[in-house]
């Protein structure tokens, strides 16, 4: 019997009836109170749990296993089809097993294992003490009941996911802001203090941010990745990428080819995320410039780069649209601002918005008055140190994204995806363990 979190304690409830009696061991030790403590539990662990009675034909003379607990938790199901063993001394009787009810005199034997390593000591210490009731993004009721079934579960996803860490003093400066000072229209000259506000990293450096003239506001940069691809019939992409362009494009009359296996062909569309935990951050500008001599239209996501470990140069005339925002960076995805520059004038929904002044004014100014107060590079250096200390208490190595680690124990799970087309469980997301860190035994 395997648990896929790491076990704490067993507590056996037995109620005994006339001169039954039953008698717990594990690991050979014997368990008072039927209790199995931590001191005795290891990785594999061998049980045995005994019946007797002083006489063997005493119906009146049984016990019952009305619960087991693990952790806190009911897990009775799991023991109900246990091979039970009579003594043939006493009974002259065979059962498969005894359902929790022990009449005969006997026994059962069975192993339980767990997962003891230290990431999942973290993950289930999170999912059980610091459970969330509300869940996102979750497919399906994101309002949940604290359950066995649910602490499980997110022990098991703990550290697959992709939302930025809760930055206390960006979350006060969120909710020290007054709707009144966020009703108004961006100014013209907003979109010349982002450029500047991105090339003022220490890490990122853009040049020819005028080669993309035209500029929208946008809900999130999945709405733009939309845009581009509703444009398209066939699309270039990377194996593996962030977004799920391939589920979006399922049902649609659109081809995806994989950028760094198939040709690249003349006038082709391409999708890049950069940087990206999963390829290099040279390998892809290497693209991108191959993508611009074959005339190319290439699209640049910029999910991750307010969080690249790398530093990065590219002139932007190479590209035909940039989406950028910082809503994996910041707390911030209940508003999902987000941008997007462009060679050429798109005619979308954004473009539609931006030009009639309809576009969500509310989550635009959010964004520009927390630019005013954190550099991009603000969240980067606050993290960089504590993604040092975790990476070396848990065995981790870095990517291209600082979010995202990995574990020579950790990959992708091609059989069971979370969801198709879907690959961050390649890595650790070390956002969990951040938000928490210091307050455990990280």
């Amino acid at each position: 019997m395997h648990f896929d979190f790491p076990i704490e304690n067993i507590k056996f409830n037995f109620e005994c009836k006339g001169t039954g009696q039953i008698n717990v061991e594990c690991n050979n030790n014997v368990i008072d109170n039927f209790t199995i403590s931590k001191d005795y539990i290891k990785d594999s662990n061998l049980i045995r749990i005994s019946f007797s009675k002083q006489d063997p034909a005493d119906s009146n003379s049984f016990a019952i296993l009305k619960t087991v607990e693990i952790n806190g938790h009911d897990f009775t199901e799991k023991f109900k089809t246990i091979p039970y063993q009579v003594d043939k001394i006493y009974h002259d009787a065979e059962i498969d097993n005894n359902n929790l009810y022990f009449g005969y005199i006997g026994e059962m034997y069975f192993t339980i294992t767990h997962k003891s390593d230290l990431l999942t000591k973290a993950a289930w210490t999170l999912a059980n003490n610091e459970f969330e009731y509300v869940k996102f993004p979750l497919k399906g009721d994101n309002y949940r009941e604290k359950t066995t079934h649910n602490i499980i579960r997110d022990t098991k996803f703990m550290f697959v996911g992709s939302l930025a860490p809760n930055t206390q003093e960006i979350i006060d400066s969120i909710n020290n802001l007054n709707l009144k000072d966020l009703r108004l229209p961006l100014h013209a000259q907003d979109n010349k203090k982002i450029q500047d506000w991105i090339n003022d990293s220490n890490r990122i450096t853009f040049n020819n941010f005028d080669s993309l003239p035209h500029f929208t506001y946008a809900s999130g940069i999945v709405d733009c990745l939309y845009s581009f691809l509703s444009n398209a019939s066939t699309v270039y992409l990377p194996n593996k990428v962030y977004y799920f362009h391939r589920e979006i494009c399922k049902n649609k009359d659109i081809t995806i080819k994989d950028l760094f296996n198939d040709k690249l062909e003349e006038n082709s569309n391409v999708i890049i995320e950069l940087p990206t935990p999963w390829y290099s951050t040279d390998m892809l500008i290497e693209k991108i410039k191959e993508a611009k001599s074959l005339n190319c239209k290439v699209a640049l996501d910029l999910t991750w780069l307010p969080v690249s470990n790398d530093n990065i140069e590219l002139d932007l005339d190479l590209v035909d649209q940039v989406f950028f925002s910082m809503n994996k960076i910041w707390p911030i995805q209940d508003f999902r601002p987000a941008f997007r520059w462009s060679k050429e004038r798109v005619a979308d929904t954004q473009t539609f918005q931006w030009d009639h002044c309809t576009y969500p004014k509310i989550s635009a100014n959010v964004f520009l008055k927390l630019m005013e107060i954190y550099k991009l590079d603000y969240v980067y250096n606050k993290y960089k140190p504590i993604a040092d200390k975790i990476m070396k208490t848990f065995d981790l190595s870095s990517t291209s994204v600082l979010w995202f680690t990995k574990h020579k124990d950790i990959e992708h799970n091609k059989e069971q995806p979370i969801w198709p087309y879907y690959f961050l469980d390649d890595f650790v997301c070390l956002r969990k363990l951040f938000d928490y860190h210091g307050k455990y035994f990280w």
